[in-house]
């Protein structure tokens, strides 16, 4: 059974003029895979960029909103989620024409999908822990946080071994937060590809998609003088 795909891309139903305002930071991962997510089933969101740096989201208006002050958040109508793993599944649910083409409905390929949510947690975890303080605060690798890191590829290779995506043969909402988190380690060329046969190849297929430039430039742009 095909999967569709980005060329089969659903679009809010007729009748639905979605006004969702999505608060984020181009940098985090989990706004990006909330982008790729939105790009891939057309539906149109209101960017709102949130600089943390700044300390806009500790505003009272944002903690008024989001107690957790964090991005991505979302308000559609009188709904604020935060968290991108709801956030995909709550905007998928209600405004994809095929709900179930990234999210099934059949319990056990739903709970495969569900499952890879989890493990990004963890997958995401290890690499931030590395990344982040080279990021925002220009410090030297830390080698025990790049074993981790290390460590959590080669589960992630070997979760992948005989699939096109993270879930199986078809593309689901964890592949974007998946595919988000791993570009991080682009930053300072962390070689994710030689020794993963398995990740370079959904890696490459990722990247293929034809909305992966535009949603992951603002990070990339904004990487370019820091990584030089």
């Amino acid at each position: 059974m095909g999967c569709g795909g980005s060329k089969n891309a659903t679009v809010p139903s007729k009748g639905q003029k979605p006004s969702v305002d999505l608060y984020l930071a181009l940098f985090s991962p989990s706004c990006r895979a909330v982008l790729m997510f939105a790009k891939e089933v057309g539906l149109e969101l209101n960017h709102k960029l949130v600089d943390l740096q700044k300390g806009e989201a500790r505003t009272p208006e944002f903690l008024a909103m989001n107690p957790c002050h964090c991005v991505p958040t979302i308000k559609d109508g009188g709904l604020t989620l935060w968290e991108s793993a709801a956030i995909m599944v709550y905007l998928n649910d209600k405004y994809a024409k095929d709900p179930a083409r990234l999210y099934p409905t059949d319990l056990q390929k739903r709970a495969k999908v569900n499952l890879m949510f989890g493990f990004h947690q963890n997958f995401d975890s290890s690499i931030g822990s590395y990344m982040a303080p080279q990021i925002l605060r220009g410090e030297e690798a830390d080698p025990e946080k790049a074993e981790k890191v290390r460590t959590s590829l080669e589960l992630f290779n070997k979760v992948l071994e005989g699939k096109t995506y993270v879930a199986g043969d078809c593309l689901t909402l964890p592949d974007f937060s998946l595919m988000a988190s791993l570009t991080l380690l682009d930053f300072k060329d962390f070689d994710y590809k030689s020794n993963y046969p398995c990740i370079k190849a959904w890696n490459d297929r990722m990247r293929a998609l034809p909305y992966f430039e535009e949603t992951n430039k603002g990070w990339y742009d904004m990487m370019k003088p820091q990584s030089a």
